[in-house]
Formats: C-alpha cells, structure tokens, sequence
C-alpha cells in the first residue's frame, strides 16, 4: 500500500505519495542514486542533491507539493532558495531510506 508523507517544509508544503513496497528497479535507482552521490565526496550540497535526485524521483508515485512541478524530474526539481530545497531534499531521502530498512527489518515470528 502506497505511503503518503506530509512535507515538513514550510516553503514547500503538502505531501508525497512514496511506493510502499519499493520495487527492484526503484531500490536500484534510489541505491545508484546514493552511489553517486557518495562518489562526489566534497562537492557542493547543490551537486549531491542533484546527483541522488533520480532515485527519489523513482520511488515517488504522486507529488501534492506547492512549488514543485506535478510530474518533477531533475531538470524541474527545485533548487532554490537553497535551504528549503536541501531539506526537501534531506526529508525524502529520509523517508526512503526509512522504507528500506523497514523492508529489511523481518520480525519474530
């Protein structure tokens, strides 16, 4: 069943509908997108934010949120002002990363 998060970032309120479960080709995508940014090492937050934006984008079924395009991609995400984007950024990285360790959390039975 989808998972719809509220967006904690005032400038760009309302909520995302993550895929919940996440699909082999999103893991990968979000797990790449990871990658790159990793192997960008002190790059400016610009640059490791765009780097595992496809990722995000690939684990999105459904965007709510004011200011950002109803179908974004990385050449339509927005970017600025630079802080409320990094944490809308930040926040869906979160919450994906959430989803995977949950999906890797088997309990007891």
């Amino acid at each position: 069943m989808p998972k719809r998060i509220e967006s904690p970032v005032k400038r760009f309120p309302g909520y995302v509908t993550l895929s919940d479960p996440l699909s082999f080709p999103q893991v990968i995508a979000y797990q790449d997108g990871i990658s790159a940014a990793m192997e960008l090492g002190e790059a400016t937050w610009s640059k490791i934010r765009h780097a595992v934006l496809p990722g995000i984008l690939a684990c999105v079924q459904e965007w709510g949120l004011e200011g950002v395009p109803d179908m974004p991609g990385v050449d339509t995400f927005p970017a600025t002002p630079l802080q409320s984007a990094g944490k809308l950024v930040e926040w869906l990285q979160n919450e994906i990363t959430a989803l995977l360790q949950e999906a890797e959390t088997v309990p007891n039975e």
